[in-house]
């Protein structure tokens, strides 16, 4: 058998098997930690393909170092569909924060799909008697008076909205970071912080309760969850698009016969009105995009999310 022959012969066998794919559990690596938002919504996703494969689609926490330390072990596993990674904003945020890390997301990770975005929301204390991103800005730079904004943690997206924001705008605020989305948003109901970014799903039962005020959305279009509140482009301070957004990616040197099974896979269940219905009710809005589409969205985000760290000053704790 000569070569050609070998290779088609592979070729072949290669074609067969993705075919068949997946003949045994497929495992979703999730960089964070279980329990939280985007872990929610990988099980729901997990559920739904291992549904439509019928083989288990596992889903392993692997939390710490930003992401990091998951996001390698997907990197580092078998090219053969079997193992694939939820990305999300540390993507693009990780490579500033430790310039040594032994991977590149977009050499070495190949997109699956987007599944869906959720906003941040410029919200600021009522004490401080702002309605608009307009207001909040006068006030700021009222009298020289200097405003605090908080914010989940150094190095999340809403730290590098916030100071984006407070950067561009010259507020010259005072950073505060807190240990999570909770602590902020109660010093913030307080009085004790002025402002902060945070998504839909964190402020909203707080902006209808009147116990924060919701300005403007950091994205190109409205949040379903709060259509009556403005984007910043629309209140006047364009360029601010600072999305959370969660994918599923794998290993470079998956097969292309199986990163189409993959994709159909995901194209599949992402009709079903139940999954929309609970991606919607938890806050995010629905991509569900094809492969080609996710990878010109990353090389757009994770050049921006980059940019944003570096200006925003955010290091390993």
């Amino acid at each position: 058998m000569n070569f050609r022959m070998i290779a088609l012969a592979a070729l072949f066998a290669t074609g067969a098997h993705a075919a068949e794919f997946p003949e045994r559990p497929v495992q979703i690596i999730a960089p964070y930690a279980a329990g939280g938002g985007l872990d929610t919504i990988t099980r729901t996703l997990a559920q739904r393909l291992s549904t439509l494969w019928g083989q288990q689609v596992i889903v392993e926490n692997r939390p710490g170092a930003g992401a990091t330390i998951g996001t390698q072990a997907a990197v580092k596993a078998k090219p053969d569909g079997y193992t694939l990674l939820v990305g999300s904003t540390p993507l693009g945020i990780a490579p500033v924060v430790y310039p040594n890390l032994a991977y590149d997301a977009r050499r070495d990770l190949l997109p699956v799909s987007l599944i869906g975005t959720t906003p941040e929301v410029l919200v600021a204390t009522p004490g401080l008697g702002v309605g608009t991103a307009a207001e909040l800005v006068a006030a700021a730079k009222k009298d020289g008076r200097k405003l605090n904004f908080g914010s989940a943690g150094s190095g999340t997206l809403a730290h590098l909205a916030a100071a984006a924001f407070n950067q561009r705008l010259g507020l010259g605020g005072t950073h505060v970071p807190y240990k999570g989305s909770n602590p902020a948003l109660v010093d913030l109901i307080g009085g004790q912080i002025d402002w902060l970014f945070d998504t839909p799903s964190a402020v909203l039962q707080h902006a209808r309760s009147g116990k924060v005020r919701a300005l403007a959305i950091a994205a190109p279009q409205r949040s379903a969850q709060m259509p009556t509140v403005p984007t910043l482009a629309e209140a006047g301070f364009p360029d601010m698009d600072f999305r959370i957004w969660m994918a599923l990616l794998a290993p470079a040197g998956t097969p292309e016969p199986v990163m189409n099974r993959l994709q159909a896979g995901i194209a599949e269940i992402m009709k079903d009105p139940a999954l929309r219905a609970s991606l919607t009710t938890q806050g995010w809005d629905i991509v569900g995009s094809t492969a080609k589409e996710f990878a010109t969205f990353l090389d757009i985000e994770l050049p921006k999310l980059a940019a944003a760290a570096r200006a925003a000053g955010v290091k390993a704790d």
